[in-house]
């Protein structure tokens, strides 16, 4: 098997758990801000609480295909932090309100609080191995 297969068998499980988590965290997170009067309006529009499910799970399946091709934990920390940091932007400018401003980057981060440490826990911490040459493996 591949080391891209051997990472995915790894990996998957705790991925699809961790997605499920943070998908069903952001959705709550949402709900709750929307509960105490937070309009989530981009444009005049209301953000619909589905859109927090699917937008995680965008997000996580992302750092899935990340985690397959980096196959190193401190490499897929770096590329997941800077990956939550950009997501960040559309929701500091986007929204029509401070509040709403806030409460996605609430949850923006509460996803990657969730999945980025699930899915590092599952990559080997030092450097990928590099494939055997010809001559070392004769």
């Amino acid at each position: 098997m591949t080391g891209v297969g051997r990472t995915a068998r790894r990996v998957a499980p705790v991925w699809l758990a961790a997605t499920v988590v943070a998908a069903l965290a952001t959705t709550a997170t949402a709900w709750l801000a929307g509960a105490a009067g937070t309009t989530f309006a981009v444009s005049g529009k209301q953000i619909p609480l589905g859109a927090f499910w699917f937008w995680t799970v965008v997000g996580a399946l992302l750092g899935l295909a990340a985690a397959l091709v980096l196959r190193e934990r401190r490499r897929f920390v770096r590329l997941a932090v800077a990956g939550t940091v950009l997501s960040l932007v559309p929701a500091l400018l986007a929204p029509d309100d401070l509040v709403s401003r806030l409460a996605l980057v609430v949850a923006h981060l509460v996803a990657a609080a969730v999945l980025v440490p699930a899915v590092a826990s599952r990559l080997p911490a030092g450097a990928r191995a590099a494939a055997p040459s010809v001559a070392q493996a004769a």
